[in-house]
């Protein structure tokens, strides 16, 4: 009998990296795969990027739209009760042998815990990771405990899921898919990429991913307008703004951006680039700036500098082609700015190797989830080191 898993996404990113898993699981014999959609996906303000699921001939078996009109704290506390509600019943009425998340979302949090509630085995992507400065390393290590099996991107990431408790029989390290994604994705020239953007690359193209600094005030809005106003000197530089996720406050930083935009005609933001255009747009870029774990996780795989900026990022493992400035200034940006001219710098770029590449991650993946899912035992108990 056919293994009934489903899998959940609620935002662009995290099906970005979700996807090879869910086209091999749909082509093997063992699974019957559910796709079930849900947070930012839905809403046109981040892009309606379910429309890249449907463009990827994946089946969205539901849709469960959760997320509130506003960005404040209440309504996203509201939007994890309304996931809980509303996941809880469709759970109710549809029964799985496991369920197969990723990453650090909110909306999938709210997913998980219906799911414990109602004893179905959950498979964890990207546990042990840390991001210190944002409220996603609660929810991720959250997800962890709820969940029976562990697929990690790095050995330290393997040995913090351990450390909280977790079987290490159950704990697989695996890396990322991304490296695999960039590697297989086909990419756009720069003529073509400048036609899709409808947007025209300067000698030197910067690509500025920002998202709000949860457990900072008022989310770390004033040094992303530090960071602007180092930008708006810099004229030469072609500027592609990726717009923040659905984190609190995030039309406070969307705000800031629009109006950046609007004063300099060297830059465009895009709600959504979609994965080839993001990453034909890196692979022309001169840099990567902000505070997003794409810079750490995927820039590195292009040979591409990233300035990682602020607390967002601290604690993930990263290549020696990221520049961290923690303490955001003008003087620090600038300084940091000024080490990627380098001649030293752009020598070691030419040999960076991204930490979160395995060989075969994909195949690896698939090969442990046929003899998981196997397994009679689903009893889930604390591992004392």
């Amino acid at each position: 009998m056919k293994k009934k898993l489903c899998v959940i996404t609620g935002s662009r990113a995290e099906y970005d990296l979700l996807k090879p898993i869910i086209k091999k699981i749909s082509k093997d014999k063992i699974f019957k795969l559910s796709v079930i959609v849900t947070g930012s996906h839905l809403s046109k303000k981040f892009g309606s990027t379910y429309k890249e699921i449907i463009k990827d001939n994946i089946k969205i078996e539901k849709k469960l739209h959760i997320l509130g009109k506003k960005d404040d704290a209440e309504t996203i506390c509201k939007s994890i009760s309304l996931g809980i509600n509303q996941f809880s019943r469709y759970l109710k009425k549809n029964q799985y042998d496991f369920i197969l998340v990723l990453g650090d979302r909110y909306e999938i949090l709210s997913f998980v815990i219906s799911a414990a509630f109602f004893k179905i085995p959950i498979i964890h992507f990207s546990g042990g990771e840390k991001s210190s400065g944002s409220i996603d390393d609660s929810v991720r290590h959250a997800i962890t405990k709820f969940s029976k099996f562990h697929f990690v991107s790095h050995p330290i990431y393997k040995k913090r899921v351990i450390q909280l408790g977790e079987n290490p029989n159950r704990v697989f390290y695996v890396g990322s898919t991304s490296p695999e994604n960039i590697k297989k994705e086909k990419l756009f020239n720069k003529k073509k990429l400048e036609k899709e953007l409808n947007f025209s690359f300067k000698k030197k193209n910067f690509i500025i991913t920002y998202h709000p600094v949860t457990y900072e005030k008022n989310s770390g809005i004033e040094n992303f307008k530090i960071l602007l106003k180092v930008l708006a000197d810099l004229k030469n530089i072609g500027m592609i703004f990726t717009l923040p996720n659905s984190d609190i406050n995030n039309s406070d930083f969307y705000s800031e951006i629009k109006k950046f935009v609007k004063k300099n005609n060297n830059s465009k933001y895009f709600t959504s680039l979609g994965r080839k255009k993001y990453f034909s747009c890196i692979a022309h870029s001169d840099l990567v700036v902000g505070n997003s774990s794409s810079g750490i996780i995927e820039v590195p795989s292009f040979n591409k500098p990233t300035l990682n900026l602020g607390i967002r990022q601290n604690g993930r493992v990263g290549a020696n082609s990221i520049i961290n400035c923690e303490k955001v200034s003008e003087k620090n940006i600038v300084k940091s700015l000024e080490k990627l001219k380098s001649k030293k710098f752009k020598r070691n770029l030419k040999n960076v190797k991204n930490p979160y590449e395995k060989l075969n991650t994909s195949n690896n993946i698939l090969k442990i989830l046929k003899k998981i899912v196997r397994e009679k035992n689903n009893e889930k108990v604390f591992f004392d080191n």
